[in-house]
């Protein structure tokens, strides 16, 4: 009997449909149809009970399904304690970050997997967001650091994952007339003069769902950048608290905006048939 069979089998018993099970499985329906035909000839017993919309499992399919999903677990786990034990020396993980202050949300997970496996190679690099998706399909980076954007379109091969959402607030110059305030609003901000300036990701967020004259909008590819160059001209830079912090500036301070339901939404992309298992480690950790 070939694994092959029991990743069917399982399949259509989880998914309850042949259909979903062939394109969950990469093949075509009868095919899959005919492997669990050979299956259960094979076995001497039906496995399934068929009707016209959806398949349930008979007592018999009921028994085997158990122990088949601990049969496909043990051999993933082996599969992947083999992998590890001839990787192990020679794992590399390539992160692309959108500014350097952002790595601080990989943090925990990056010091377990270094703690874990210490000869993992780590390197991290500067990227842009326009550029993700060419990034991770030519193998540039095997993850990528940054906002996750609400209107980035990516292929589907490429994965997302939200680590952290965190409201949106801005930083002033310290004698700006809105520094006197605990917290702004978003009307505080349509009607101040300055500029207003936010990283390129939010830039089509921002125009669409604030009353921000569009002119008075500036953006930065890089986060770093935006807080130097949204300080040095003492304009308003809309961004969070926490990088807020992390740049430190003695002369702008922060003020959550009260009334605003738009977030930063920081996470990693990575491609969903990645065969890298440092990444899959990092994954787990998250």
């Amino acid at each position: 009997m070939k694994i092959e069979k029991l990743h069917y089998f399982e399949s259509v018993a989880r998914n309850k449909n042949f259909t979903k099970a062939a394109k969950e499985c990469h093949i075509a329906q009868p095919a899959i149809s005919h492997h669990i035909q050979n299956l259960e000839e094979e076995l001497g017993t039906e496995l399934f009970i068929r009707n016209s919309r959806n398949v349930s499992l008979t007592p018999q399919g009921e028994i085997f399904y158990k122990e088949v999903v601990k049969i496909l677990k043990a051999y993933e786990d082996a599969v992947m304690k083999t992998k590890f034990s001839s990787m192990y020396s020679k794992g590399k993980l390539t992160i692309g970050m959108y500014g350097f202050s952002s790595l601080n949300i990989l943090d925990p997970a990056v010091s377990a997997l270094k703690s874990k496996y210490p000869n993992v190679d780590i390197i991290f690099d500067r990227c842009q967001d326009a550029y993700y998706a060419d990034y991770l399909l030519s193998g540039k980076y095997d993850i990528i650091l940054a906002y996750v954007s609400q209107t980035l379109e990516l292929p589907e091969n490429i994965g997302s994952k939200l680590v952290r959402s965190c409201p949106f607030g801005i930083m002033i110059p310290k004698d700006h007339e809105l520094a006197g305030k605990d917290t702004v609003t978003m009307n505080d901000i349509v009607n101040a003069k300055e500029d207003v300036y936010v990283l390129d990701t939010h830039i089509s967020y921002m125009k669409k769902h604030t009353d921000i004259p569009h002119s008075r909008i500036k953006s930065e590819d890089d986060m770093e950048l935006l807080l130097i160059t949204g300080s040095i001209n003492k304009s308003i830079i809309f961004t969070t608290r926490h990088e807020a912090d992390e740049f430190r500036n003695a002369y702008m301070t922060f003020r959550e905006v009260s009334d605003s339901v738009i977030t930063a939404n920081q996470g990693i992309y990575y491609l969903k048939n990645h065969n890298n298992w440092v990444l899959t480690q990092l994954l787990n950790n998250l």
